[in-house]
């Protein structure tokens, strides 16, 4: 009888510790990342962490995220009255917001990532763009062929601002200007000898961008 009390005093000590050793211990630590937030992933897709989602531009039903639906709503798309587009940010950089700021001098020119997407702000993308620029031109000569009866007369020509050279044969006038101004690459239509691509794009690395869903 007596062990028996004895063992009972025991495990009731030892039932006490443990609560008590439960009690004092730190409460687990809660997930601070609120919904919505979006990071650079290092890793492959099928590596993202539980709770977070490729930012591919997927469509995704309101009712099953419905956190992140209160957090971001159609800002990138919404294909239904039923779902609404993660962000597609795939090959792309990303920059602040205008908002007012100034700093995004195209920003009128913004479109919508996805079909009932935002067309500014948030949510909003640009195509590659390459600023408007001058090149000037120094003092330098042309050789100009005039076609004619005989064959071709080479006529040199000076460049400057308006300069004028008249081929007194043919009584044609040219006149030339010495500052060339380049609005856009497109119009300059021209491939660098150097670095040449189909871009005009800073050094980078590539990695996944993911979004909190949960």
């Amino acid at each position: 009888m007596r062990n028996l009390i004895l063992c009972a005093s025991v495990f009731v000590c030892a039932l006490l510790g443990s609560l008590a050793i439960m009690a004092a211990a730190p409460p687990a630590a809660q997930d601070s990342v609120p919904v919505g937030t979006i990071i650079a992933w290092a890793g492959e897709p099928e590596a993202i962490p539980v709770d977070w989602k490729l930012c591919d531009g997927s469509a995704v039903r309101r009712s099953k995220y419905q956190e992140l639906f209160a957090a971001i709503g159609t800002a990138w798309g919404a294909p239904n009255k039923n779902k609404f587009n993660l962000p597609d940010l795939r090959g792309r950089f990303i920059r602040g917001a205008d908002e007012g700021s100034g700093r995004d001098p195209d920003a009128a020119g913004r479109s919508a990532s996805k079909k009932n997407g935002n067309s500014d702000g948030v949510g909003s993308i640009q195509e590659d763009s390459l600023q408007n620029h001058s090149h000037e031109q120094g003092t330098h000569q042309h050789v100009q062929k005039i076609a004619q009866a005989a064959g071709y007369r080479s006529i040199p020509s000076t460049a400057g601002p308006a300069s004028v050279v008249k081929a007194i044969d043919q009584n044609i006038t040219y006149t030339m200007n010495a500052t060339a101004v380049i609005k856009g690459a497109k119009q300059y239509g021209t491939k660098s000898s150097l670095k040449k691509g189909e871009e005009t794009r800073p050094a980078n690395a590539a990695v996944n961008f993911i979004i909190k869903v949960r």
